[in-house]
């Protein structure tokens, strides 16, 4: 199977998220299956591919004020990949509902795939621990239902 899995960031970053994610992809390689992470790179200036022990990794920049919610830069050209790996893949697992990043890239391929499976991995942490978070929480929560309403 072609599977693509998408997260904020990933190894060598460490937390819990990225080694959920590493874990995974690697597991899933082993088994023989292709496998494909695309993750936000916060202040890249280019998208960059690597292989991590048989795992296509694609970084992606991503803007990311306070190492929080992972904006992606060049939003029409990451659409455009998006789109392209939709074509091709049975599944798309979407790690972190936190990112924007991660839910930008959900529905884009949510609205783009045909025959493929979608998996939502909150790893919810709450609505926010400032006062600002929580009021974007009040917007951000509409998009990320609407992810979820397409997950399978």
């Amino acid at each position: 199977m072609k599977i693509v899995q998408v997260c904020p960031r990933y190894y060598p970053y460490i937390g819990g998220v990225e080694y959920i994610v590493k874990s995974i992809a690697e597991r899933l390689a082993k088994l023989g299956h292709e496998v494909t992470v695309l993750a936000g790179e916060p202040n890249a200036n280019k998208p960059r591919e690597e292989f991590i022990n048989g795992v296509k990794v694609i970084r992606w920049p991503t803007w990311s004020p306070g190492e929080a919610y992972h904006f992606p830069r060049k939003r029409s050209k990451l659409g455009r990949l998006l789109r392209k790996l939709a074509k091709n893949i049975d599944v798309v697992h979407i790690h972190s509902i936190h990112a924007v990043f991660t839910i930008f890239s959900g529905l884009t391929i949510g609205n783009n795939v045909y025959d493929a499976r979608i998996v939502v991995t909150p790893h919810y942490h709450g609505s926010g621990h400032t006062t600002l978070r929580r009021l974007l929480w009040v917007y951000w929560k509409h998009k990320v239902s609407a992810l979820l309403s397409g997950a399978d």
